[in-house]
């Protein structure tokens, strides 16, 4: 899988734009697209968020342990209880920062997706860089786990589990459902850049009140023989 250091950059501003016709960008737009898409997608991340996940809910389930061997008053529970609190460190830590640095990476290519996105609309390149499978892949089992987290913490309010257990039982079903919430955030944007794709051009202004150009359709003022107008870049 392409690294992010590899990965196409944003599209460039529109003063700095090297196509010089509608066929040169589609194509540079679809190969940045598919390169974006795939590292977004990826399965191997994925997998890493789910085991992230599982680390930080073990670390969890110990730091609650330790805690409540050290407020047992033993020498003993004391010692166990420093014990379990250091493993649950190295557990929660790295799974954290795990996590944080796939989100702050995750937000980035999902900027530059979108970006390049904007650029144009031609159903006609969407199999370039359409993920198969990839979006379902990060849905389905996010759903799974956003539901086990909600009825985890469900139960843990409405059950009469007992204080020592209610910590650990709430704290490890808000985990899931944050990490299933996540997978599902992204393929549902996945999802919309697909959908967007393929809607029809109405011919109607779009939200940012320009009108839209017809694929085929030369525009007014457009630089391009090929019927690419200026008003088909869109920058947010």
């Amino acid at each position: 899988m392409t690294p992010p250091i590899e990965l196409p950059p944003p599209p460039p501003g529109p003063d700095e734009r090297p196509w010089k016709d509608r066929a040169g960008l589609l194509e540079e737009r679809a190969r940045a697209m598919g390169a974006l898409a795939r590292w977004y997608l990826a399965p191997h991340r994925a997998l890493l968020l789910w085991l992230s996940t599982l680390v930080f809910a073990l670390g969890w389930s110990l730091a609650v342990s330790g805690f409540q061997f050290l407020v047992k008053g033993e020498i003993i529970e004391h010692v166990l209880g420093v014990i379990f609190l250091g493993l649950a460190l190295g557990a929660t830590v790295p799974s954290s920062l795990g996590v944080a640095s796939g989100i702050r990476r995750d937000v980035f290519v999902g900027a530059c997706l979108r970006d390049w996105a904007e650029l144009e609309r031609d159903p006609r390149t969407l199999p370039h860089w359409r993920v198969s499978g990839g979006a379902l892949l990060w849905l389905g089992p996010s759903i799974v786990l956003t539901c086990l987290g909600l009825a985890l913490g469900g139960f843990a309010v409405f059950a009469d589990i007992g204080t020592e257990s209610f910590g650990t039982v709430a704290g490890i079903g808000i985990v899931f459902a944050v990490a299933g919430a996540l997978g599902m955030a992204k393929a549902i944007d996945y999802y919309r850049l697909v959908s967007r794709e393929l809607r029809p051009d109405t011919g109607v202004p779009d939200t940012h009140g320009r009108d839209a150009c017809a694929p085929d359709a030369p525009g007014p003022g457009s630089p391009y023989d090929d019927g690419f107008c200026d008003d088909g870049f869109c920058s947010d």
